[in-house]
């Protein structure tokens, strides 16, 4: 896992696995994208996480709940997993924006690069 993340310094962090599934669910929008993003972080570590991760990004709930500007929920999912760093959660991350159409698809690569998730 990265040592420094866009979302630095959160609290969210310090929770549970079970408390941040609690708000995954039924938290407030931001608050649910910052847990979606920790359980991807902490998916790299724990495998266990990975399909539960994979299937709250693909939820059609979570990739149209905008939290600012065009990031969404299931955004912070992804940049959650490339923070993770993992061989097998990079290549997650390959086949979900495969499924992604444009301009959803851009946005979320436009957002990757700026907080230097992604590299071009």
């Amino acid at each position: 896992m990265k040592d420094k993340s866009f979302l630095h310094n959160d609290e969210f962090y310090q929770l549970p696995t079970t408390k941040l599934l609690e708000i995954l669910e039924n938290g407030l929008l931001l608050e649910r994208g910052r847990a979606l993003f920790i359980l991807a972080r902490l998916s790299g570590e724990n495998k266990k996480l990975i399909p539960i991760v994979v299937k709250q990004i693909s939820d059609s709930k979570n990739r149209t709940a905008i939290t600012i500007g065009t990031v969404s929920i299931s955004c912070l999912g992804i940049a959650g997993l490339l923070e993770a760093d993992t061989h097998d959660t990079r290549e997650i991350v390959k086949v979900l924006l495969e499924t992604w159409t444009e301009p959803d698809r851009s946005n979320i690569i436009d957002f990757l690069k700026l907080q230097h998730i992604l590299v071009a």
